[in-house]
């Protein structure tokens, strides 16, 4: 099981979150490498598969450790309110610094009992209160409430104030500092809803687009389309063969074609009789083109997401792994299979 909250100053080597990531990303390169190897040696929907294979062994592990790690900082902060407040009746109570963390044990506060055990055991070994403290400041690290109270509880401590009335003070501006986090939250989710709810229109939109296309075009059937009378680049029929070679621009478009699918697996040729009959040239040029929009738009929309939600474009992996293969999925049956 991963553990989040820990002393990079005490651990040895790596940590295990960071051992995944680096086997990931090790592990991706060496399918990315095997990808390219493989289409250069002529297996283009092999080499392209094992090639989209190798990014998403880079990525998802991130991801999924990236989730994991927001929700368990999530958890600590929902209970540390409530800790601090039973803290402070037990002091009032009279009882000890140790023997308040002690009775803390004894309650269900989720992830946060493991912290709280590990404060009674460093208190119980003679390590001094703020140090103790400070060690709990830093393993969590990435919570701005936790940072915040245990600094306020620190300096009324090295300045002799009242303990009691301190954590009773931190723990009800704990609960207020929450109660506006959720409250943030819960409009920030509906900004990310909405983003989710247009990118899946623009979804819908390029799959009208290359069927407009298709019909305009004639793609993917022997006959002319609507625009047969209006010349392109030169050409009559209104369907240029992007992928005959005279067009460098395009050719990155009519590969992708290739190891998607986008056209036969048994045309060997875009110059070919039948590709000419069918404009498969062209089809597989716009087909590649609005997949590529596709998949660069999920990037985007997931990272403005990961900055809007958790103030880190990063943080966006997680929507962008949601955004993605739904794109892919729709795409390839409404569009990528279509005249093949």
């Amino acid at each position: 099981m991963l553990e989040f909250f820990k002393e990079e100053k005490l651990q040895k080597g790596r940590s295990t979150e960071d051992k995944i990531i680096l086997g990931s990303i090790i592990a991706g390169a060496f399918l990315v490498f095997l990808g390219i190897i493989s289409y250069i040696s002529g297996l283009q929907q092999i080499g392209g598969s094992i090639l989209i294979l190798g990014l998403i062994v880079s990525i998802l592990p991130y991801g999924i450790i990236s989730f994991l790690k927001n929700r368990a900082i999530r958890e600590v902060e929902d209970q540390f309110p409530s800790f601090l407040k039973d803290l402070a009746e037990s002091k009032r109570g009279g009882m000890t610094i140790i023997q308040s963390f002690d009775s803390a044990k004894e309650t269900d506060y989720g992830r946060l009992n493991k912290e709280i055990e590990q404060i009674h055991n460093e208190l119980t070994w003679g390590v001094p209160f703020p140090e103790v403290m400070d060690r709990f400041s830093k393993r969590m690290d990435e919570s701005a409430v936790i940072q915040e109270s245990i600094s306020i509880l620190l300096q009324s401590f090295k300045s002799g104030g009242n303990i009691t009335k301190t954590l009773e003070s931190i723990a009800e501006d704990s609960a207020q500092l929450k109660e506006v986090i959720q409250e943030k939250n819960s409009k920030i989710k509906q900004q990310i809803f909405i983003m989710y709810v247009i990118y899946f229109l623009f979804i819908g939109i390029t799959v009208g687009i290359y069927y407009m296309l298709s019909q305009l075009l004639g793609l993917g059937n022997p006959g002319q389309g609507a625009l047969q009378n209006t010349e392109f680049l030169g050409g009559s029929g209104g369907s240029p063969n992007y992928c005959s070679g005279g067009i460098s621009y395009a050719q990155p478009m009519c590969e992708m074609a290739r190891v998607f699918g986008f056209v036969p697996n048994t045309l060997e040729s875009f110059t070919s009789q039948t590709a000419q009959k069918f404009k498969y040239g062209a089809m597989a040029y716009y087909k590649s083109l609005l997949f590529a929009m596709l998949m660069v738009q999920g990037i985007c929309t997931g990272a403005v997401a990961g900055q809007i939600g958790e103030g880190s474009p990063s943080a966006g992996v997680k929507h962008a792994l949601v955004m993605i293969p739904i794109a892919f999925l729709v795409f390839m049956y409404m569009v990528g299979l279509s005249g093949v």
